[in-house]
């Protein structure tokens, strides 16, 4: 008889964590698409954060 493994529930700080994560992968794949490379100086030049830029080049 095979037991079904228990699921954990995730909290609300990993939900968005990994909903950011996705978001910025998508982001990054459609500027590359789009362009062929991410122009860090121009979403900087466009007001985003140095932080969001970070996190970008992590994904």
């Amino acid at each position: 008889m095979k037991v079904a493994a228990v699921k954990r529930e995730k909290s609300e700080a990993q939900l968005l964590d990994h909903a950011t994560g996705n978001l910025l992968r998508a982001v990054k794949r459609k500027m590359l698409k789009k362009q062929g490379r991410v122009d860090y100086g121009k979403l900087r030049k466009d007001g985003y954060s140095e932080r969001f830029l970070v996190k970008l080049e992590e994904a």
